[in-house]
Formats: structure tokens, C-alpha cells, sequence
């Protein structure tokens, strides 16, 4: 498993988040959808990014999908619902 740098990502930015994304293994768990995050804490919140790869299918059931996500400044203490 190889982290997938997220296509926009900003070569000036400082902050990087990494994303890990465990898919079920029930069948149809998989996803062939388009898959949006934001990531949101105290200081700050990201805008809707894509997780997605032109290299490797992602999102396949009983998967692992790493993202590294960067953002110009601290989002400080990541928010969960």
C-alpha cells in the first residue's frame, strides 16, 4: 500500500493530514463513486477535496487506501462527528 498525494495539493503548503480509508468486506462494500472530504478543526477547515488516484483502483471492498492531504496553514485540533 502506497500513500496517494492528493492532485491539488499546494507544493507551497506547510501542514499535511494523511488520510487512511478502510473499506468493508461485506459484499458490495467497494465504490466506484467519486469520494469528497473536508477535514474541519478549531482553527480552520479544509474545502471539499477529492480522494482519488489515476494510477490504482481505490475504494475496492476489504481495502486500505492511504491519502496524504496538505493545506497552508494548521487546522488545529481535528474535529468528529
Amino acid at each position: 500500500m502506497g500513500v496517494t498525494f492528493l492532485p491539488d495539493n499546494d507544493k507551497k503548503d506547510r501542514y499535511f493530514y494523511q488520510i487512511l480509508i478502510f473499506t468493508g468486506h461485506r459484499k458490495d462494500a467497494g465504490t466506484k463513486s467519486k469520494v469528497h472530504i473536508v477535514l474541519s478543526g478549531d482553527k480552520d477547515e479544509t474545502r471539499i477535496r477529492t480522494l482519488s488516484d489515476s494510477h490504482r483502483q481505490i475504494f475496492q471492498r476489504g481495502g486500505v487506501n492511504a491519502f496524504l492531504m496538505s493545506v497552508p496553514k494548521s487546522l488545529g485540533l481535528l474535529n468528529y462527528a
